[in-house]
């Protein structure tokens, strides 16, 4: 009998590893929103992720790391070619991202503790511009398992604390101090 309990004892205090799941870059999305504070407009366009995985103990998600291709930064809102390649052009310039210099940006999820339902805070680290800082968001788990993982998050980036800058003009200040990103995410094993 005793040996009974403490097999059962060890057996339930024993805890299985995380799972490590791929995201499935053509099915996940990350789309930004800028906003224009003067002119009362915005606009927007989508990031593709690089690469990126996710960690789950099939109840939540334990953590993850996503890197973001720059060079993939489109807008989807102008219309008129010249007007769309000039706001890309300038968002890829220094004046913004640096892509040239800083092909890639970063998100490196911490922790997640649950909220309520399917809702987590998010505890991660950003890096943008070769600059990291910690943020939090809360994230929408549509579906989890050990095998797969279906999300969405949507978070607001200060761009002074990247440098996102458009110097220190006038310009700049008719620019919303922050850009929103938003997340889909689909992983699987």
């Amino acid at each position: 009998m005793m040996l009974f309990a403490l097999t059962a004892t060890l057996l339930m205090s024993f805890t299985t590893p995380d799972e490590k799941l791929s995201v499935d870059t053509g099915a996940s999305e990350l789309k930004w929103t800028g906003f224009h504070l003067a002119k009362s407009y915005s606009h927007w366009g989508l990031i593709n992720l690089k690469s990126g995985s996710i960690s789950t103990d099939g109840e939540k998600i334990t953590g993850g790391e996503f890197v973001i291709d720059m060079n993939t930064l489109s807008n989807k809102d102008l219309e008129k070619e010249t007007d769309n390649a000039k706001l890309v052009g300038h968002l890829k310039s220094d004046d913004f991202f640096g892509v040239a210099k800083f092909p890639e940006a970063k998100l490196v999820i911490k922790k997640t503790e649950k909220k309520s339902g399917n809702t987590y805070h998010t505890v991660a680290d950003l890096t943008i511009r070769g600059i990291t800082k910690e943020i939090t968001f809360d994230t929408e788990v549509n579906a989890i398992s050990k095998n797969a993982v279906d999300a969405a998050a949507k978070f607001k980036v200060k761009r002074t604390d990247f440098e996102v800058m458009y110097g220190w003009s006038i310009q700049n200040a008719m620019i919303d101090g922050e850009f929103e990103v938003e997340v889909k995410l689909v992983a699987k094993k």
